[in-house]
């Protein structure tokens, strides 16, 4: 796909998204701070959204910007909502997964991991 071919698709996804969360376009706006004549000119595709404001959309949707753009179905973990706490210990479970082989996954690290899930789910 060229990359004018993707603006013609950028508002279909925004569309479906939206509609897929049950919102109107002015719920939508309302979350974006924008005009409900603004969602529709994305939807249209007669305006292009800003890199902030399809950010922004990602994380309302709960979607990458990759879905936002390309529709793919790929999902995104935010951890903006979580404790700077929540946040090193989700950083320490990407890691620990992210380990090419079970050998490079220390019983250190599983107990950091366990005593950590352990901690936070007990308050």
């Amino acid at each position: 796909m060229k990359n004018t071919e993707r603006f013609y698709y950028i508002g279909d996804h925004i569309r479906r998204l939206r509609e897929s969360k049950g919102w109107t376009q002015q719920a939508l706006g309302k979350r974006l701070g924008k005009k409900t004549s603004t969602i529709s000119a994305y939807e249209t595709n007669a305006k292009l959204p800003s890199a902030d404001c399809l950010i922004e959309m990602a994380e309302l949707f709960g979607v990458s910007l990759d879905t936002l753009v390309y529709g793919e179905n790929a999902a995104l973990l935010s951890i903006h909502s979580l404790s700077q706490e929540q946040r090193v210990l989700v950083s320490a479970l990407v890691e620990y997964f992210a380990a090419e082989s079970a050998k490079q996954r220390t019983a250190e690290q599983q107990m950091y991991l366990v005593t950590e899930l352990v901690r936070l789910l007990s308050r």
